[in-house]
């Protein structure tokens, strides 16, 4: 298993990722914006993939200029393998630890988030403040991490 940067060889697998997770985010194949979103990512190094028997497991991106992750998600086969922790981590020593970190993700009374919330929680993020329904129509919010 390997964490490394995203390739355009990736682009596919990323789609692949995103439809998957489509019911709890909300659409994103076929979306311009999301798809012109995954080549900046790629192309500006921003975004980190754990790959495992040659098949990207999760994707991570993030935003070096708001310091925030953006988007992460791992594989439902792939879920409590410890892949979301290392994308987080590798994220993490990307970001710049001298500001606070930002993650939106789901609100605590959400199911579907809870071993995303608690992953969270593990690395010293805190609720921050409301973050709103998800274009899936879910209660996130945004948390917020300080060294």
């Amino acid at each position: 298993m390997v964490v490394r940067f995203v390739k355009m060889d990736d682009y596919n697998a990323w789609l692949d990722l995103a439809k998957e997770v489509e019911p709890i985010f909300g659409k994103m194949v076929d979306d311009i914006d999301f798809e012109n979103g995954i080549r900046e990512c790629i192309f500006n190094s921003l975004a980190f993939c754990i790959e495992s028997n040659n098949k990207i497991q999760g994707i991570i991106a993030v935003n070096s200029n708001t310091n925030e992750i953006i988007w992460l998600a791992v594989r439902e086969e792939s879920r409590g393998k410890r892949y979301g922790h290392q994308l987080v981590a590798r994220a993490l020593s990307f970001l710049d630890n001298k500001r606070p970190v930002f993650v939106q993700t789901f609100s605590p009374n959400i199911k579907d988030g809870e071993m995303a919330r608690k992953m969270y929680l593990k690395f010293g993020f805190i609720d921050f403040k409301d973050g709103g329904k998800n274009p899936a129509g879910i209660d996130t919010v945004i948390m917020k991490l300080e060294k």
